[in-house]
């Protein structure tokens, strides 16, 4: 902070009078600039300073609108969610060329003449500070240097969007939103709400989001776009003169503008020639033609910055106040550093390090006293981990049912079809393995959301506190650089543990999925079946009867007197199910479907033979008839493959809930030993 003692000065005489008027508003944003500057070494904002707001939708036209009002194509590209964080894009007019310099940066030094590279630079900071995917609201800074701008400065938010694209989380669209509310809440943020006039104001994002922090529109300027593409015979004339009482009331007014078109971007036609193509549609376009002064991206450009220099002038006597007892606690600050000679430089960096790892570990172990564990409200640093794995993780496992969730496997025409499919051709005397492990592979699948979660969750714990440890060596504050750096080593160790965690997880899944274990010796099948057949047939033998059954499905040797026994129970049961034919699943019996073979009662438009033992069957039917055959004949089901489907079913809910035990154990485990 004291390496930009110079800007908090000249800030301080511009709010005192010091400047000439003239020679102090030219300076002002600059000054506001050099402060942001110094603000961002110290990773605060200690002050709230004036500042635009860049809001819209993704395909509202915001990147283009900020690549005219630069003058320079910049910005990525491309299908989703592109800008993931913001980006504060500080304009500087100077009388050299043009470089881009990105200060936040680990190479803050150096100058892109290249715009490609700015770019490119752009996508690369995104996935540091956001992740691949992520969100972050930690911001880009970057400083353009040109002849051909004005000083300005503009924050470009994520576009505002309602689905997100796979892998994403779904709550992205809501994170965006607290992003945008985060930035534009501010009372001295001029916000610059982006919205396509070929679509109705009413349902504009910008307007919106705008209108809930703004609601007078005090302090919005609507920015129209595509203006050349709106429906023949339409024009937003009476919007941007505010005739229309139907759009939102601006106080700062709308301004339209033509920004480049798909194929222009494709032809790399240069901003220059797309300002003189806007400047030409004004010009010429009736609509417009006598509003030409307050049209395009120039009058855009002169207004921002009118705006942004009298936002400024209203806040330096608060600006003023702030800085000067801003820098009065730096220097106290200074004067409190400890020695930071070269020759224990190096060594008092190894005490902060260790400091902060035994803070980190202290947290985790709970093995030591460290701010936060007097606090009895809640759950703090290993022990809040360890209720993600034993209450919140094991929970959602255990609420995991075989028929929940909407599983369409688990409905029972849909398990009587795979099993007939597993037998194939000729069919079987008994249940093929197949179907059944289908059957659970399926159910074991449903683990793999639960685990990533938790996984997730762990990770996010894990980093917030390494916040809670980095906060607790106070020394660190008096080195926002080696602060910065611990968390970015951190992070990169955590995010990398996580892509472990999350590797070693699928492959438990589908290790488990690929290996039905039916010896696990907590698996009992035997009981399971036997159970199925005393729910099916009834519960009409005693205690004794019922153990010499379940002997004889165990494979146990039996005498011939048991032997007799299980014959006699057997016919019982035999008996106590003849009578009962074959039943449909619209209860119906297989008989009123199906007569002499494969043959169907006679219709109008079905001629049935003599019977499949007189010859072949003549069949005069349509598509739908033949299709109806089928359907019947997969909707049929008999007592044994009533039977079958329910040992299947009970089968895998006994693995199923096997399973359980083991994952909620394992998952644990896992991340706790690659974290």
């Amino acid at each position: 902070f004291v390496a930009q003692h110079d800007a908090c000065t000249m800030a301080a005489a511009a709010a005192e009078g010091e400047y000439a008027e003239n020679d102090g508003i030219q300076k002002l944003i600059p000054i506001v600039n050099k402060l942001r500057e110094a603000f961002s070494v110290m990773h605060e904002d200690p002050i709230d300073l004036p500042m635009i707001a860049v809001v819209g939708s993704q395909s509202a036209g915001k990147s283009s609108v900020l690549e005219n009002i630069v003058g320079r194509s910049f910005l990525p590209r491309g299908n989703g969610i592109v800008t993931r964080c913001p980006c504060e894009i500080r304009m500087h007019a100077t009388e050299s060329e043009e470089y881009g310099m990105f200060k936040g940066s680990n190479e803050p030094d150096r100058k892109y003449f290249d715009f490609n590279d700015i770019r490119l630079k752009i996508e690369s900071e995104t996935d540091r500070l956001a992740g691949k995917k992520g969100l972050t609201v930690d911001a880009i800074l970057l400083d353009i240097y040109s002849p051909n701008v004005l000083d300005l400065t503009l924050v470009d938010l994520p576009g505002a969007v309602r689905t997100v694209a796979e892998g994403q989380d779904l709550d992205t669209p809501a994170k965006i939103q607290q992003m945008i509310l985060r930035y534009i809440a501010q009372p001295n943020c001029i916000i610059l709400a982006v919205s396509a006039a070929n679509n109705d104001l009413a349902v504009s994002d910008a307007i919106a989001l705008s209108q809930q922090v703004d609601p007078k529109g005090e302090r919005t300027i609507g920015v129209l776009t595509k203006l050349d593409l709106m429906d023949e015979g339409t024009n937003a004339r009476r919007i941007i003169t505010g005739e229309d009482d139907s759009a939102p009331k601006l106080k700062l007014g709308y301004i339209g503008v033509v920004n480049r078109s798909q194929k222009d971007i494709i032809d790399h036609r240069s901003i220059t020639d797309a300002r003189e193509k806007e400047a030409q549609y004004f010009a010429s376009e009736p609509a417009y033609r006598s509003l030409f002064a307050r049209m395009g991206t120039q009058h855009l450009v002169t207004r921002c910055s009118e705006q942004l220099v009298q936002a400024i002038q209203r806040e330096l006597p608060t600006i003023s106040k702030k800085l000067n007892a801003l820098i009065h606690q730096k220097k106290q600050e200074l004067r409190a550093l400890p020695d930071t000679q070269p020759a224990t430089l190096r060594s008092m960096m190894t005490e902060v390090i260790h400091a902060f790892i035994e803070e980190f570990n202290g947290l985790i172990d709970g093995l030591k006293k460290s701010a936060g564990f007097e606090d009895t409200s809640e759950l703090v640093g290993g022990a809040r981990i360890e209720a993600l794995f034993s209450s919140v993780f094991r929970q959602e496992i255990f609420d995991l049912f075989v028929f929940s969730g909407g599983d369409a496997s688990m409905a029972e025409d849909n398990i009587r079809i795979l099993m007939k499919n597993t037998k194939g051709l000729g069919g079987g005397l008994f249940m093929d393995n197949a179907a059944l492990d289908k059957m659970i592979a399926n159910q074991i699948e449903r683990f793999r959301d639960p685990s990533l979660k938790c996984a997730r969750m762990v990770f996010e714990e894990m980093s917030k506190l390494q916040s809670k440890a980095i906060d607790q060596v106070a020394v660190l504050g008096a080195f926002p650089k080696a602060r910065l750096a611990i968390i970015e080593v951190v992070t990169r160790v955590l995010s990398g543990q996580h892509e472990k965690t999350v590797d070693h997880l699928n492959t438990f899944v589908e290790m488990n999925c690929h290996r039905i274990n039916y010896d696990h010796p907590d698996f009992d099948s035997v009981r399971v079946m036997h159970e199925v057949e005393l729910r099916r047939f009834g519960d009409e033998e005693n205690e004794e009867e019922k153990t010499l059954v379940l002997k004889a499905h165990s494979g146990q040797e039996l005498t011939s007197e048991e032997k007799a026994k299980v014959r006699g129970i057997m016919e019982r049961r035999q008996r106590a199910s003849q009578g009962q034919q074959p039943r449909a699943a619209d209860g119906g019996t297989v008989s009123s479907h199906f007569q002499g073979g494969m043959s169907a009662p006679p219709t109008n438009n079905t001629t049935v033979g003599a019977g499949l033992g007189a010859g072949s069957l003549v069949r005069q039917t349509s598509k739908d008839v033949e299709s109806q055959r089928l359907h019947h004949f997969l909707k049929t089901i008999s007592p044994k493959e009533q039977t079958q489907v329910e040992q299947v079913v009970a089968l895998t809910d006994a693995y199923f809930a096997l399973s359980k035990k083991a994952v909620v154990d394992q998952v644990g485990c896992h991340a706790n030993f690659i974290f």
